[in-house]
């Protein structure tokens, strides 16, 4: 099963898990199956550690709220 993982940090959320997934969410076209985490972080180093493709460099995407907020409606999302 496909899974997404969104960290919440600094007032951003950032996806740092399942980046193949980004186009479905942002169009709201994702898989009803698909699983979707979203983590409270309280620093930066949080969010890097959950980030499976860190580079130094760069960041993970960031994601606009009102898709968060969508995203939280969705029977398969989990906050924490």
């Amino acid at each position: 099963m496909s899974k997404v993982v969104i960290a919440y940090c600094n007032q951003t959320w950032w996806l740092v898990q399942g980046t193949n997934h980004l186009q479905d969410m942002l169009y709201g076209k994702e898989s009803p199956d698909l699983e979707i985490a979203i983590v409270a972080c309280n620093a930066w180093s949080d969010v890097i550690q959950l980030w499976d493709e860190p580079e130094f460099g760069k960041c993970p995407w960031a994601i606009h709220p009102k898709i968060i907020e969508r995203l939280k409606s969705r029977e398969r999302t989990t906050v924490s």
